[in-house]
């Protein structure tokens, strides 16, 4: 809040209701070494919705990848480590810039389709979790992305090519730039996707109202088990 307060502008909404998925994924989930952030095992992880940076810069910050806290207060500032968008190349920990809604699911895809080739090439006798390649494609996306037709193409591809390493994190706040996705917006989503030939799952708010992280982590396990397909994960959230 501070730091789009200070530049007055940007998301703040979604960096708040996605920061329980986020911290959850970076601490728990995601296989990283922030003192090796170009390690080869690594898992990847996409910001679709990419103008919630300050939901990745924030776990950045806490799992040492070494931005300060003079990084984020100078967030969408000229010059700075945390621009309004994530930046491959500028910001250390970022995969690949996005921007475009649904652009960085299909990079995603890309990057499971790459890891898997990969393997085939330099490791293919190593047993199932055994190699460097075997890691997995994380992805957050938003309503936005999820009515873009890159997104429906790409998840096409990756149940057609059946990319069990790929897993999708569905932000479904009910919100987009129109407002509600009321406007605009009424199909099944989960439906969708299962018809692609993705594994999908559907985690409601906590009884408290907010983000259900035992829930969501239950999930998650159950999607690196699905090694078969790909994985995506609607999770409701209430956007702040």
């Amino acid at each position: 809040m501070d730091a789009v307060q200070k530049v007055g502008n940007g998301h703040p909404g979604t960096a708040m209701s996605l920061a329980p998925a986020a911290y959850l994924l970076y601490q728990r989930f995601l296989r990283h070494d922030p003192a090796d952030p170009s390690w080869i095992g690594r898992d990847r992880f996409v910001l679709s919705n990419g103008h919630t940076s300050l939901t990745q810069y924030i776990q950045l910050f806490f799992s040492g990848y070494g931005l300060e806290l003079s990084d984020l207060e100078a967030f969408r500032t000229w010059g700075s480590k945390t621009p309004g968008h994530p930046e491959y190349g500028h910001t250390v920990g970022i995969e690949t810039t996005t921007g475009p809604l649904g652009q960085g699911y299909a990079t995603a895809v890309g990057m499971a389709m790459d890891t898997r080739y990969v393997r085939g090439l330099f490791d293919p006798v190593a047993e199932v979790g055994r190699s460097p390649f075997d890691h997995h494609v994380w992805v957050f996306a938003g309503d936005g992305c999820v009515q873009e037709g890159i997104t429906g193409e790409a998840a096409s591809l990756a149940g057609h090519q059946k990319l069990g390493n790929l897993i999708v994190i569905y932000d479904d706040n009910h919100i987009s730039i129109e407002g509600n996705t009321e406007v605009s917006f009424s199909e099944d989503v989960l439906a969708r996707h299962a018809a692609y030939g993705l594994h999908t799952q559907h985690v409601d708010l906590g009884m408290d109202g907010d983000v259900d992280v035992q829930g969501l982590a239950r999930a998650m396990r159950n999607a690196m088990d699905e090694t078969g397909r790909p994985s995506i994960i609607s999770l409701r959230t209430i956007i702040a």
